[in-house]
């Protein structure tokens, strides 16, 4: 394994004073500074793990972990439905999530970072079981396994042109497509839901082949 905390136990603090959006920054800086560690250690112990869930299951313990040692008040805990998902909870008992990362392998067998039942960004579109329904920002991570980020940038937003294109039951336009991000993460989208609250997106990317 490797990240060995204990997870999914939530410890009582007294004060979790920062607005949201300061914590939700500080979640999105700590994913973007972790995520290249991860990809090291991950590729050097050469795990033979390669279905997406127990990668998620092992970066959700490595996040966990690195957390716990810069002394962050917030944890990450996973949660399976139709598929895997890493909330982000104050670390404070009964606290809501306030961030939640949709987890893709991006290979070519696998079509569901965009679209699907188990697609990444529609069931964000859709809040799918209310997924990610009261947050107006979130994040997806790529496990790239094939190819290269500009292959995939390129192909993902020509997914996504393809569903503008159709008559589809839910709306899609340009501002869904993947954009340059300099600042956080590798990309960023901007997603219209059904219930028109739109949620901003930042992708992160990883390779793992």
């Amino acid at each position: 394994m490797i990240g060995n905390q204990t997870h999914n136990q939530f410890i009582t603090v007294n004060d979790f004073s920062l607005p949201e959006n300061q914590t939700i920054q500080r979640v999105l800086v700590f994913v973007g500074a972790t995520l290249p560690e991860f990809e090291t250690i991950f590729r050097q112990v050469n795990l033979p793990i390669h279905k997406e869930d127990d990668i998620s299951k092992e970066l959700s313990r490595y996040f966990n972990d690195k957390a716990r040692v810069q002394n962050l008040f917030f944890q990450f805990n996973e949660k399976k439905g139709v598929d895997f998902t890493i909330y982000v909870n104050p670390y404070k008992m009964g606290a809501n999530s306030i961030f939640m990362i949709e987890c893709k392998r991006l290979s070519k067998k696998h079509y569901d970072y965009v679209s699907g039942d188990t697609g990444g960004i529609e069931r964000f579109k859709r809040q799918q079981d209310d997924f990610g329904k009261h947050l107006n920002q979130g994040a997806m991570i790529g496990y790239i396994q094939d190819m290269d980020h500009g292959y995939w940038h390129n192909k993902i937003n020509n997914w996504i042109e393809d569903l503008i294109i159709k008559d589809t039951d839910i709306a899609w336009s340009q501002n869904d497509k993947l954009v340059q991000d300099d600042e956080i993460s590798n990309f960023k989208s901007l997603h219209v839901r059904i219930s028109e609250k739109p949620i901003t997106l930042y992708h992160y990317w990883i390779t793992l082949n």
